[in-house]
């Protein structure tokens, strides 16, 4: 029992040390933003569930996918302790937005700078200036993750019926 409770302290005292690339640091690094993370967490999960109020949309393709890319990439930009390697779950999550997302001017701006600063910006291509000066010190890997997650949640909430493509309604 001593083992949990020691465990739930560490987890306390985690909570409180760091912001990672999360929502909470873009929100701490862009805006001074230093409140309670478990507030901005519950709005978080409150704006993950509005969209699955729509029940009717359960049976359509297209809304289970995009509810799945919401996950993905609600579990990463809401971790606070969340670390480069750890936004390869977010980009399954953008990935499988995009498949289906229309191919309009902001999805695909949106899409080619999740994997600019998401993917490329910690590695050896990336300018090291950029990154150290930029991309980490104002949270820019997170942002773009950020605007698709928001994305995705207003795309599941003006859904109308199903939208699968001939080729993906065989899979």
């Amino acid at each position: 029992m001593q083992l949990f409770k020691s465990y739930g302290a560490l987890l306390a005292n985690d909570h409180s040390l760091s912001y990672g690339y999360s929502v909470m640091g873009w929100l701490n690094t862009w805006f001074g933003f230093e409140h309670n993370k478990n507030l901005v967490t519950l709005a978080g999960m409150i704006i993950f569930l509005i969209p699955m109020v729509k029940v009717s949309q359960y049976k359509h393709f297209h809304f289970k996918l995009l509810a799945l890319a919401s996950i993905l990439v609600w579990v990463v930009i809401f971790n606070h302790r969340a670390e480069s390697p750890t936004f390869i779950i977010a980009m399954v999550g953008v990935s499988l937005w995009f498949i289906k997302a229309e191919k309009n001017l902001l999805n695909i701006i949106l899409f080619i700078a999740s994997c600019i600063l998401t993917m490329l910006s910690p590695t050896d291509i990336f300018p090291s200036q950029l990154r150290n000066e930029f991309v980490n010190p104002y949270a820019l890997k997170a942002f773009p993750c950020i605007l698709i997650w928001i994305k995705i949640v207003y795309d599941m909430l003006f859904l109308q019926g199903s939208k699968t493509p001939a080729a993906l309604k065989s899979i």
